[in-house]
């Protein structure tokens, strides 16, 4: 009876932890699992969103400038309480003399200004409302502008709208096509971890299928030793392979913990979640034209707008110092309505005209010839970068040209890894078959086993080097070579 009890218990304290310890669940994700999964989760994808938010930013506010803005200024509160020296109207003359000042100022005016790229002048309109209180027992008085319509336009300066309106949209089609770049580049780290992983997996497969091997193959050496067809040298080269194959098993089995832990962190997966990868040769079957590649790249890659832009802005920099060379002159007019009264209504009552115009002008005399070094510099500036475009270009071209010629022959070489794993399988297999029966030596055997493990190898690193040859022309042309069109993204949504 006690010993039921006791068993009773025991069941019914391990039985919630065996709920609560279950092994992790385990995923079998292909190639194109874990490249969508890394656009979802992976920190990377998320940063080149970001990116992305914040130069949209940047447009809204570029776009923002040619909008009319309206604004509310409100002075509440304006007090002074002085000595000051003032004009004051006695005996039929005006005196300078100091007096106490008291009074209180506020005024309300609302505001619609309005850019003209064109001129790169500003027009606006406004209203005003101002109170005035002396503090000296004297009434309030109310002055108001109920409309005044100005325009204010500097006549040869520096023009930023103009420029601005070439160069700011040409920025944000960079940035867009440097998200997509982005998510090409996650695609080549998807890849990389991917074949980590893959690889990792397979050497752990490799190393148990070699264990295996090697301990039924000591176990033969040892009853042949015993009967004397071997010698001690022999036997214990099958042993050091048994131990060998134990301790290579034991590594590979932490580097898969290690790249399982690695491929995780970057798709945003916690460890409860167990990996298992699963390669095919399902490759799209491609032959690239070298040249639509370059008319691809240069049409969509964000490097050809980049080098457009680096050329805009050294010619924004040469009219900026140009302008800054010569003299300068501005203009401001403006007309409008006012009045002032004891009460509101007083002062909106008939409101006299009121008209103000400036022209101003600055005319540099000497300045050492600082605005001509200025505008050199400019104009040497522009050359620089022509040259740098030019050769940014030529290697562009260059780069696309091995990468295509790269990537047709990755399909043969994948194509010749995996009959060479096939074969050296076979090979091994026939050699161990020929071992076991005393027809082949041990070093034989060895050579069989290092020739199987190196085609295995050279297997994987054929597929990674084919994505890698891939994605990377993808990136470069932003094409998708399979639906033959260009890559694309719905913008709209990385705003939400």
């Amino acid at each position: 009876m006690f010993r039921r009890r006791s068993i009773l218990i025991a069941i019914t304290l391990i039985f919630p932890l065996c709920l609560f310890s279950q092994a992790p669940s385990v995923r079998i994700l292909k190639l194109n699992d874990v490249i969508q999964l890394a656009h979802e989760n992976s920190l990377e994808a998320l940063l080149a969103k970001h990116r992305f938010r914040q130069n949209y930013w940047e447009y809204r506010a570029y776009k923002a400038n040619y909008l009319p803005s309206l604004s509310l200024n409100a002075d509440l509160v304006d007090l002074t309480r002085a000595i000051t020296k003032d004009a004051v109207y006695e005996n039929g003359q005006w005196i300078e003399k100091y007096a106490e000042t008291k009074r209180l100022n506020s005024s309300l005016s609302f505001s619609i200004n309005q850019n003209v790229p064109f001129t790169g002048g500003r027009i606006f309109v406004n209203s005003e409302l101002g109170r005035l209180d002396l503090l000296t027992g004297d009434p309030a008085s109310l002055m108001s502008t109920p409309i005044s319509i100005g325009f204010s336009q500097p006549l040869f300066s520096y023009n930023e709208f103009k420029w601005e309106k070439k160069i700011e949209p040409l920025k944000y089609e960079e940035a867009k096509k440097n998200y997509i770049e982005a998510m090409e580049n996650v695609n080549l780290r998807a890849v990389q971890y991917f074949y980590d992983l893959l690889a990792a997996q397979m050497e752990v497969t490799k190393q148990e299928y070699n264990l295996a091997n090697n301990d039924t193959l000591y176990k033969i050496a040892q009853g042949r030793y015993e009967l004397g067809m071997i010698d001690k040298g022999e036997l214990l080269q099958m042993e050091i392979n048994q131990l060998t194959s134990a301790d290579a098993l034991t590594k590979s089995r932490l580097n898969l913990e290690v790249k399982k832990s690695n491929i995780r962190t970057f798709l945003g997966f916690n460890d409860k979640i167990d990996l298992e990868l699963s390669a095919t040769m399902d490759i799209p079957n491609l032959e690239i034209d070298v040249d639509q590649a370059m008319q691809h790249a240069r049409e969509n890659n964000p490097q050809m707008l980049s080098m457009e832009r680096q050329i805009l802005q050294a010619e924004q920099s040469i009219a900026r110092a140009r302008a800054n060379a010569r003299f300068n002159a501005d203009l401001f007019a403006a007309y409008g309505l006012t009045q002032r009264g004891k009460d509101l209504r007083e002062a909106y009552l008939n409101p006299q005209q009121s008209q103000r115009l400036t022209i101003g002008v600055k005319v540099p005399i000497l300045d050492w010839g600082r605005r001509k070094g200025m505008l050199r510099m400019a104009e040497s500036s522009r050359d620089v970068v022509e040259l740098s475009v030019e050769q940014q270009k030529i290697d562009f071209d260059q780069n696309i040209y091995l990468q295509v010629m790269q990537f047709n022959m990755q399909d043969d070489q994948l194509i010749l890894a995996e009959k060479r794993k096939s074969l050296s399988q076979i090979r091994y297999d026939i050699t161990k078959q020929k071992f076991m029966i005393g027809s082949l030596d041990v070093l034989k055997l060895n050579d069989a086993l290092q020739s199987k493990d190196e085609t295995i190898n050279s297997y994987v690193l054929a597929m990674r080097t084919y994505w890698n040859y891939y994605y990377n022309i993808r990136k470069t042309t932003l094409w998708d070579f399979e639906k033959d069109q260009p890559l694309e993204e719905d913008f709209n949504t990385l705003l939400d």
